[in-house]
């Protein structure tokens, strides 16, 4: 993402967050800007704050995961995308993390199972949320 648009996303979350501080869909966006700012302690925080919140949260506990990762942190990282995996075993995204950070760990049969998993799955993943279909067409 380009600086400026950096910039314009940082003023539509810090908005959200003044008007819903404490919803996990703003603490993940908050924490997604900070990533992308290159923040990565700060990310990782906000993704924690936004699993305490919304402990099911799929999405959260993928770029947890990924965080996690990144910094250094594998075998905590692992355990955040298996937990993923287990609570919604057909997102493909979850599933790909997961692989990356077996392969990182030198499991590499462990992975190729979990990349395999990821493709089957995104082969038959909408490419849209069915939620954003309008009912009546």
């Amino acid at each position: 993402m380009e600086q400026r648009h950096l910039k314009e996303a940082g003023f539509c979350i810090q908005e959200a967050a003044g008007l819903f501080p404490t919803s996990h869909s703003v603490l993940y966006m908050r924490g997604r800007l900070a990533e992308m700012k290159g923040s990565l302690e700060e990310a990782k925080q906000l993704y924690k704050e936004a699993l305490t919140v919304n402990p099911d949260g799929v999405r959260i506990m993928h770029s947890l995961g990924l965080m996690l990762s990144r910094l250094g942190h594998k075998s905590l990282a692992q355990k955040v995308l298996r937990d993923a995996v287990e609570r919604q075993s057909t997102c493909h995204e979850a599933w790909q993390g997961l692989g990356e950070v077996l392969q990182a760990q030198g499991h590499s049969e462990a992975a190729v199972d979990c990349f395999l998993t990821a493709l089957e799955l995104e082969a038959s993943s909408p490419v849209l949320p069915f939620s954003i279909i309008p009912r009546e067409l």
